[in-house]
């Protein structure tokens, strides 16, 4: 049992550890507002001093013009709070259900509380970890404002985060 636990506990922490090396268009997701849609999020798929063409994940291929795009805001895929929050809810609950497993720990009321300790512990390291996470994700933030000669000069920022980067590059 105890074994298991411990495994349990080697898997939760190698989430956290764990990084994934693809090409750099998979571990971003752009943001982008503008005044014709609402917000679409995605990986941006090609960018150019005209637009943006973003794949929602969904299997829409949005182009957004320059005209009409407001904001853009990249952030790398990652850990956000919510998953730091469970994730550090379940370490801390296959921590603390190891006070149960040994019988000569103490009285039912012990071993409850050891578990209750863990799991807040738990919960409130993964929280804090996935506001880390979530706070050093955002990459960049291009106010546009729908401003095409700002944007055909912004543009440029963005090239190497997008997918048509490295499909055409020779």
């Amino acid at each position: 049992m105890k074994i298991f636990f411990l495994s349990l506990c080697f898997f939760i922490g190698n989430l956290f550890l764990s990084e994934t090396k693809a090409q750099e268009f998979i571990n971003y997701q752009v943001k982008v507002v503008s005044d014709s849609l609402p917000v679409v999020k995605g990986t941006l798929e090609k960018i150019s001093p005209e637009g943006v063409a973003v794949n929602d994940g969904y299997g829409n291929y949005i182009m957004l013009r320059a005209k009409n795009i407001i904001s853009i805001r990249l952030m790398k895929k990652g850990i956000n709070t919510g998953k730091g929050f469970l994730i550090g809810t379940l370490a801390g609950a296959a921590i603390g259900s190891l006070a149960f497993t040994d019988n000569n720990n103490g009285t039912g009321n012990e071993q409850l509380a050891a578990f209750l300790a863990a799991t807040t512990l738990g919960a409130a390291v993964g929280t804090t970890y996935g506001l880390i996470a979530e706070l050093k994700a955002k990459k960049m933030f291009l106010k546009i404002n729908k401003d095409e000669k700002l944007f055909a000069t912004e543009y440029k920022k963005l090239e190497i985060y997008s997918k048509a980067y490295y499909i055409d590059k020779p």
